[in-house]
């Protein structure tokens, strides 16, 4: 009873599963009548012609085919055609049983290859409806989403959709089988129920042979999926910090754990295949045993004086063997939803809505600042009980330039986040213009926003399409120089072969770090807009180099509303109001002289970089 019910419970996980998946694909409930429809008539047509084989046989063995006035339709064809070949009757049903015999298995073939063909296009338009919908969800997951997660596992995702789709094709073929094994067993009743009988004995024992298979494969196969996802992520890893690797010699270190991941991922995988090939010659030896032993059965009946149905045995006999595969369908069908269950129950993990950190989005459209940006009693955490922000309050004025400053790991950065809406804050946590930051759009919010981080995020394209990222309409030749001028990027870019078209390399890697903030800097100042976030915009650039983008930042930020981080307080001696965060908490703020002669923490950080 455990056992049943346990079977019960994985047959519903099953179904509930292909549900989401089907829903998210877009297969709807015609694609599967089409199926069903499409399997009978092969089925149907499959099964004429091989049943119509006996009465051709048995016609040849004793040249008279006169036996067809008396069979079931085939009469009502033979007496409107008769007719027409009144002088040699029985060469006219041997041609016609000859001609429905060929129509029949012609109609199989086709259909099945329309069925095919129609089961490849769907399997390719699901495939393409599913990949658009886990990218497009990617985009919807909170920014600590992904700080939390593998950027490698999105590929392992969209590797798993095509092992997943494959259930679609073996479907289509599953039901077809399903289909012609009853119209084949309907033929084999007709000829001999008492060998079909015989014949259907074999099928528990098969049964529960690739059952034990199947679970097996199973277990292999859930293996197999976590070394495939483990050598991803180690893959991602060590290509994205192949520097890293490099200056520490870690070369053969690196070698090696991808090598022993990738072993474990062969073994697992030649684990699954062995399994899995083992099915059909399992089966083939079973059905082997199980013929021979209906051989012995045919020569008895044969012997009690059935000679003369010699016709109907041989294509029982043929019905038999044929079903092989058939029935080995049934069983693969089983043992490539236990291979893929695995992947599929990742791919699902994607649409669970739990540790995606959504940001709520809000439904109001921010016009543009007002008045003021202001953070009132804000509170944040990345981990539970791990506070970063405590009861944060300071406001950012329009038109004005606020510093942000403090040691590593004091929440500035985070600041910036939760403003950008990476993050969600709290509620009544953040306002602009005194209404909570949580009712706007995030689109609206951030079409007002240029941000240039410490690490400068750049494609793998050119520096023209780097620079003009992100914004409506075309960018002239004139406004594009004007802004290279203006970032003191111009001079750069007139060196280069091909200009604003030279290609960059994998997040910049032909660039310097000063040339890469310099971009990210020339991109802020093209979008143009009315607050200007910089995160350590000059941490990168050498103090010759600090000294020209000051110069273009000083013209930038006319104007404009603009909230600068910075470790080297040089950049921000022309702030207008300086706020001190250590441990998450505001400790100081004011202006660069209020602060000095305070004599707090803002000038003990003063004095470290002796800045006067």
């Amino acid at each position: 009873m455990f056992k049943l019910h346990t079977q019960i419970a994985r047959t519903y996980r099953r179904i509930i599963l292909f549900k989401a998946l089907s829903r998210i694909m877009g297969v709807t409930p015609s694609f599967f009548i089409i199926q069903v429809i499409g399997a009978f008539l092969v089925a149907f047509f499959d099964g004429m012609h091989l049943g119509l084989l006996a009465p051709l046989l048995k016609g040849i063995i004793e040249r008279d085919f006169a036996f067809l006035h008396q069979v079931p339709v085939l009469k009502t064809i033979v007496a409107y055609f008769a007719p027409a070949f009144p002088e040699n009757p029985n060469t006219f049903l041997f041609l016609t049983l000859v001609s429905i015999v060929f129509a029949a298995a012609l109609l199989k073939y086709v259909i099945d290859y329309l069925l095919q063909i129609y089961s490849a296009y769907k399997k390719e338009l699901y495939h393409f409806n599913i990949k658009q919908f886990i990218f497009e969800r990617y985009f919807s997951f909170g920014k600590l989403y992904f700080d939390r997660s593998s950027h490698g596992y999105i590929r392992q995702v969209l590797f798993f959709l095509e092992q997943m789709l494959n259930l679609l094709e073996i479907i289509a073929r599953t039901l077809v089988a399903i289909f012609t094994l009853l119209v084949y067993l309907v033929i084999m009743v007709a000829i001999s129920w008492q060998l079909t009988i015989f014949a259907l004995t074999i099928y528990p024992i098969l049964n529960y042979a690739i059952r034990w298979i199947v679970i097996r494969i199973k277990r292999a196969a859930e293996s197999r999926t976590n070394a495939l996802m483990k050598l991803s992520r180690e893959v991602f890893n060590i290509l994205s910090c192949i520097t890293l690797v490099k200056a520490y010699s870690k070369e053969e270190e690196a070698r090696e754990r991808f090598r022993k991941i990738n072993t474990d991922l062969r073994r697992f995988q030649f684990s699954v295949d062995q399994k899995f090939k083992l099915i059909l010659p399992l089966q083939e030896v079973i059905i082997l045993v199980a013929l021979l032993l209906l051989s012995a059965a045919v020569a008895f009946i044969f012997v009690k004086g059935k000679a003369g149905e010699v016709s109907g045995f041989l294509v029982f006999f043929l019905l038999a063997r044929r079903s092989v595969p058939l029935f080995a369908s049934l069983n693969l069908f089983k043992a490539e939803f236990a291979k893929v269950e695995s992947p599929i129950r990742r791919i699902l993990e994607v649409l669970d809505d739990r540790d995606k950190f959504f940001v709520p989005e809000g439904h109001k459209v921010f016009r543009g600042l007002e008045r003021s940006i202001e953070f009132r009693g804000l509170n944040f955490a990345y981990f539970q009980n791990i506070p970063v922000l405590n009861e944060v309050n300071f406001t950012v004025e329009q038109g004005k330039m606020t510093a942000i400053v403090g040691p590593t790991g004091a929440g500035k950065t985070t600041v910036i986040n939760l403003l950008m809406r990476f993050y969600d804050s709290p509620s009544s946590a953040i306002f602009i213009d005194n209404i909570d930051i949580r009712e706007f759009t995030t689109k609206s919010l951030r079409a007002h926003i240029a941000l240039v981080t410490q690490e400068s995020l750049l494609f793998n394209d050119t520096l023209r399409n780097n620079i003009t990222y992100g914004l409506e309409g075309r960018v002239s030749e004139d406004q594009l120089i004007d802004i290279a001028k203006k970032a003191r990027l111009y001079d750069f870019i007139t060196k280069l072969p091909k200009g604003f078209d030279t290609e960059i390399g994998d997040r910049g890697m032909k660039l310097s770090g000063g040339e890469k903030q310099r971009v990210a800097i020339a991109r802020a100042l093209l979008k143009n807009t009315e607050i200007l976030i910089l995160d350590e915009a000059t941490s990168s650039m050498d103090t010759h180099t600090e000294q020209l983008i000051q110069e273009a930042i000083g013209e930038a930020v006319r104007g404009k509303t603009t909230i600068v981080i910075a470790h080297r307080l040089s950049t921000i001696k022309h702030a207008d109001k300086i706020v001190v965060i250590e441990n998450g908490r505001v400790v100081e703020e004011g202006s660069l002289n209020e602060l000095l002669k305070k004599r707090g923490a803002f000038y003990e950080y003063w004095e470290m970089q002796k800045f006067y």
